[in-house]
């Protein structure tokens, strides 16, 4: 389930930085340069969210974390899906690159100290999470072929909403859960 959240988490920030530009020209029939500046704040968003992300941890705790973001995640798809002009759905994209950038780092800490062994925690979550980088461009563009590149972002979407349901399963990275000594681990 740990590497589930993540999984949506990488199919949200996959999907935005793939598509966002696409989605404004395409649907929105931005300029190229718009279309570009939306990709650009996305990331810019997401470098913000990682640089002060530990902050937001260590005050609020894991799971509240990724909740909130994905949240912020949700309301940016809906954004998306709803802008009839440009700004709006740049702006969905900014808070979806806010959504999406402290998860999956969590998710690996969760993954460490879930279990007795963290390596293979952590590589299972690794695992399914990247995946998800793997598949989320072509899925977006193969929805959108059959259907629209809305429905695309309905779907991403869906899937943050994923990472507000699921996010309990990361209550194992929050860092003032006491930590098992290597030997206490082995009994």
């Amino acid at each position: 389930l740990i590497g589930a959240v993540g999984f949506c988490a990488v199919f949200a920030e996959g999907a935005s930085l793939d598509w966002s530009a696409v989605y404004l020209r395409d649907r929105l029939e931005a300029s190229a340069g718009l279309a570009a500046a939306c990709t650009t704040g996305f990331t810019f968003t997401m470098a913000i969210a990682r640089l002060v992300g530990d902050r937001i941890v260590d005050r609020f705790g894991s799971v509240r974390s990724v909740r909130a973001s994905g949240a912020l995640a949700v309301l940016g798809g809906l954004l998306i899906v709803l802008a009839d002009r440009p700004a709006a759905a740049m702006a969905g994209f900014a808070l979806m690159g806010l959504g999406s950038a402290v998860v999956v780092p969590l998710c690996f800490a969760a993954a460490g100290r879930s279990g007795s062994n963290p390596s293979l925690a952590i590589a299972g979550v690794a695992t399914i999470t990247y995946t998800s980088g793997l598949i989320a461009p072509s899925a977006i563009g193969t929805l959108a072929q059959a259907t629209s590149l809305t429905v695309s972002f309905v779907l991403v979407t869906d899937l943050a909403g994923g990472i507000v349901a699921f996010a309990g399963v990361l209550r194992a990275g929050d860092r003032d859960r006491p930590r098992l000594s290597p030997a206490a681990a082995a009994v």
